[in-house]
């Protein structure tokens, strides 16, 4: 009688069963080990972050609320002229106090978790987050000495260096395995403008503003700071190459009620246009109010332009020439009187 073949036999199925669920259950062993060690650093890292984040939150608010101070005394020389600038500086020099305060107490304890918890990490991990530290540490010590400039070039540097943490720490999870697959095909639209083209963000801002003139802001005035160039050189505004020479200047426009805006020259010229159609349709619309008997209405008042109108030649020079800045530059600059 020949021998039973082996593979036949439901024995050996079970048993071959039996060994893959083992080496099944070894394996998740495995990956479950490493799986909770790795939650369990990310959950480490984040209680060491969340402060330093928050304390950076604070330190930003802060250098902002102290620049703003700043912009509104240069924009507003005297105090009595300008009521609402100067309730809006002590508001904003008192919110200063909070915002380094509980910057300070988040650094402290962003330091108490690192001290604590830095042996459970890798030298490499360790080693960057002591950079964000030491990162972070400056920017106070700029925001504290004033340095608005160079305080916001190290918040970028302290993104940056919380940013190299991030991408060590999206390491240590698991990844969604068609997540390079899905972006590989995923199409990148380009977006095709024009010199002049303005993105619908930057319209909604320079509209928002222009509706402040018009409502809450409308009994103040407001101050435009331009480039130091602009005010070594004023002969440049009617000049045939002015677009040219102040293209990619900066210009601040800043409110008494403590609201400021960094505008670029075509924003600029844009936010200066819309203010006159609106003085003129102001002005129509009283003359024809005072035409027609006395009724409650409402009025809706629509403005269309073109960018590439505003910004020819002849309309720029006539917008320059309809602004009164103010004789500090934009960059905190005195311009050069000894000329």
């Amino acid at each position: 009688m020949p021998p039973e073949n082996a593979w036949s036999d439901p024995r050996t199925w079970i048993s071959i069963g039996s060994l893959g669920v083992g080496v099944l259950g070894f394996l998740f062993g495995i990956l479950s080990f490493r799986w909770n060690r790795r939650e369990s650093r990310l959950d480490a890292l984040s209680r060491i972050l969340q402060p330093m984040v928050k304390a950076a939150q604070h330190l930003h608010d802060a250098n902002t609320c102290r620049r703003t101070c700043e912009q509104l005394k240069a924009s507003f020389p005297v105090p009595e002229a300008a009521p609402e600038a100067t309730q809006r500086v002590a508001m904003m020099v008192a919110d200063y106090g909070v915002h380094v305060k509980e910057a300070r107490d988040a650094f402290r304890l962003g330091e108490s978790e690192l001290a604590s918890r830095s042996f459970r990490f890798p030298d490499k991990v360790a080693k960057l987050v002591g950079k964000a530290v030491e990162s972070l540490s400056e920017f106070g010590r700029l925001v504290n000495g004033g340095l608005f400039d160079k305080a916001d070039l190290q918040f970028v540097k302290f993104r940056d260096d919380y940013g190299q943490i991030t991408k060590v720490g999206r390491g240590w999870r698991l990844a969604d395995p068609l997540e390079g697959i899905k972006r590989y095909f995923r199409k990148k639209k380009r977006a095709t403008t024009h010199r002049y083209d303005l993105t619908e963000r930057e319209m909604d801002a320079i509209l928002e503003l222009v509706h402040k003139r018009a409502t809450s802001q409308a009994r103040n005035t407001f101050a435009v700071h331009p480039p130091k160039k602009l005010l070594d050189r004023p002969e440049i505004a009617q000049s045939e190459t002015a677009i040219e020479q102040l293209d990619q200047s900066v210009f601040l426009v800043a409110f008494q009620d403590g609201t400021t805006k960094k505008m670029s020259f075509i924003e600029l010229m844009v936010f200066t246009f819309n203010l006159i159609v609106l003085a003129q349709q102001q002005h129509d619309v009283t003359r024809m109010m005072l035409a027609v008997p006395e009724a409650p209405r409402d009025i809706e008042v629509s403005v269309r332009f073109s960018i590439d109108e505003i910004m020819r030649p002849e309309m720029v020079r006539l917008l320059l020439s309809k602004i009164s800045f103010s004789n500090v530059a934009s960059d905190g600059e005195q311009p050069d009187r000894a000329a």
